[in-house]
């Protein structure tokens, strides 16, 4: 009878210890976790805070784009838009 308590008592112990490593096992899993997601934060912080600080090179740089394809799209318009010369009218310069 002394022995089946003992080893009652073991199993219980095997049990609680197993119960106490498995929730520290997830308490570590949520920690690095947690680590991983401020890492996350403080990157995209930087880059906000970057945008933030160059942004007048960076709406310089989108106005000069803007300001390409503008000029792009209109210079591929008006090339459109010319009639085709012949070779001797190319050739008088469009006299003939």
């Amino acid at each position: 009878m002394a022995s089946t308590a003992v080893d009652a008592a073991e199993r219980t112990a095997g049990r609680g210890a197993a119960v106490v490593h498995s929730a520290a096992e997830r308490v570590q899993a949520g920690r690095q976790a947690v680590i991983a997601a401020s890492g996350q934060a403080v990157v995209l912080a930087k880059t906000g805070w970057t945008l933030i600080a160059h942004r007048k090179i960076l709406a310089a740089g989108v106005g000069a784009g803007l300001s390409a394809l503008g000029a792009t799209s209109y210079l591929a318009g008006r090339r459109a838009g010319r009639r085709t010369h012949g070779p001797i009218t190319r050739l008088t310069g469009g006299r003939i």
